[in-house]
């Protein structure tokens, strides 16, 4: 199909090119290890308050990208595979949200700054007010992704990608080195990369007249709404923990906590590159899987979702020791637990994608907001008490929850959407894998030990990933 008749006529589901999860997997890596590299250097640079204040706006950030990814991005890759006119339609929605980021992240910093400056604390916490405009600008980006990614373009897609985040953290790192070490300065540096993204992608994706589909508009709308609480409650599983901590113990001990957190980050990041194909895969058959690219789909994001399980535990303590300045052993055990949560998360995104391929969105209105009040109610006296390891075991938990109880509802519209038992399996799978790291010793040699041999594991499972991709 032609750049001309996408733009205007209909999309049809054709398999999603193999080399396209290569590059959203390059790109995923690049940005964990954009991370990783400059963390180091980072937290030696800022004082613990400073650091504090970036790990938190980071954190915050990528909390944020969850959440507006879960809204119109996602509805929008629906209606693109819609047979009237879908990519049409897809581009008009695409300006209705690029309006919509700009009006909601500017009242969102108007109120913040109002209630700092009334507080007398604006310049204490002007991070936090760059943050708030960094996940406007990456809502425009991302109605733009999902533009780009329904068209299969995924060169541009990953570009756009890397500037936004990559490129962020260098730029904050080069800022804090050359002009002030203070979280201003990283956020603000970061804050220019990401909106040169957002340019880029209006650029590419060019969207439409937000009105010209009224209708289409409204149903959006309609479909999206019940994902704004679960938006927010995906905002509180990822970092509601941290935010107490924050509220109750200060920002030295949510800097440390925050420290490790890459070790889940990461893993999240990885399933959010390949969910790229994922979900276009799924959308575009509608809940229909009569080529059985659908199945497929679900068998390799369980064997990435264990994959990623045994590279995070086994890397964990290793990763510690040069994220974190003489990490205490609760970190280190916390370290290996929270790989775990990306497993949880593979279960929740493709259930979550089915609901959405079929329009039935309402009852996620309630099922993350339940979990996540229920997950917060239960961290809030470890996390008063300092009780970081007990913390983490009920975010992980949370999530492992949250991917089974989607899978449950999504199997209540048509038991062929989502293969329970196979993702049961793999669960089961990802739990032993974090049990048996667990026992291992916590030494740097250990650490260094099971890195290398988590490493091999891992080639040989890129070597046999490769080969799959090559027959799909």
């Amino acid at each position: 199909m032609s750049a001309e008749s996408k733009l205007s006529g209909s999309a049809s589901p054709v398999a999603v090119p193999s080399h396209h999860r290569l590059l959203y997997l390059g790109a995923a890596v690049a940005q964990g290890l954009g991370a990783i590299a400059v963390q180091p250097f980072a937290i030696r640079l800022l004082d613990a308050q400073q650091w504090g204040q970036v790990s938190f706006s980071l954190s915050f950030i990528s909390i944020g990208l969850i959440a507006l990814s879960a809204g119109l991005p996602m509805v929008l890759s629906t209606m693109y595979f819609e047979p009237d006119r879908g990519p049409d339609r897809a581009r008009s929605l695409n300006g209705f949200g690029v309006g919509l980021s700009i009006v909601g992240a500017s009242l969102a910093a108007l109120v913040f700054a109002l209630v700092a400056a009334g507080s007398g604390a604006l310049g204490d916490v002007t991070a936090y007010l760059i943050s708030i405009g960094i996940i406007g600008l990456h809502g425009i980006t991302q109605m733009a992704l999902a533009y780009l990614r329904s068209q299969h373009r995924a060169l541009a897609f990953v570009v756009i990608t890397i500037v936004a985040t990559v490129l962020g953290h260098v730029a904050g790192l080069a800022a804090i080195l050359t002009i002030a070490p203070t979280a201003t300065v990283y956020m603000g540096s970061f804050a220019v990369c990401v909106l040169l993204a957002s340019l880029a992608g209006v650029a590419l994706s060019k969207p439409g007249a937000p009105l010209k589909y009224r209708e289409s508009i409204k149903a959006a709308v309609k479909t999206s709404l019940p994902v704004l609480p679960h938006s927010i409650a995906l905002v509180l599983m990822l970092q509601g923990e941290a935010i107490l901590i924050t509220v109750l113990r200060g920002e030295e001990l949510v800097g440390r906590y925050n420290a490790v957190m890459p070790l889940a980050l990461g893993p999240l990041a990885v399933i959010m590159a390949l969910s790229n194909v994922w979900q276009t895969t799924i959308f575009s058959h509608r809940g229909i899987d009569s080529t059985g690219q659908v199945a497929r789909v679900q068998r390799e994001a369980v064997f990435i979702g264990l994959m990623l399980t045994v590279g995070g535990s086994g890397v964990a303590v290793f990763a510690t020791h040069i994220l974190v300045n003489d990490p205490e052993p609760v970190l280190l055990l916390l370290a290996r637990i929270l790989p775990l949560l990306g497993y949880g998360y593979v279960v929740f995104l493709i259930s979550t994608s089915q609901l959405f391929a079929i329009g039935k969105t309402r009852l996620m209105a309630v099922v993350t907001p339940v979990i996540a009040v229920a997950g917060l109610g239960l961290a809030f006296f470890p996390a008063g008490n300092g009780n970081l390891l007990l913390v983490g075991v009920i975010k992980v938990v949370a999530y492992l929850l949250l991917g089974v109880v989607y899978a449950l509802v999504a199997r209540s519209y048509d038991p062929r959407l989502v293969d329970l038992a196979l993702m049961l399996k793999g669960m089961g799978g990802a739990v032993a894998v974090t049990a048996v790291m667990l026992l291992l010793p916590s030494s740097v040699e250990w650490g260094i030990g099971s890195a290398v041999a988590t490493c091999a594991v891992g080639l040989v499972a890129g070597v046999f990933y490769i080969r799959r991709l090559k027959s799909f």
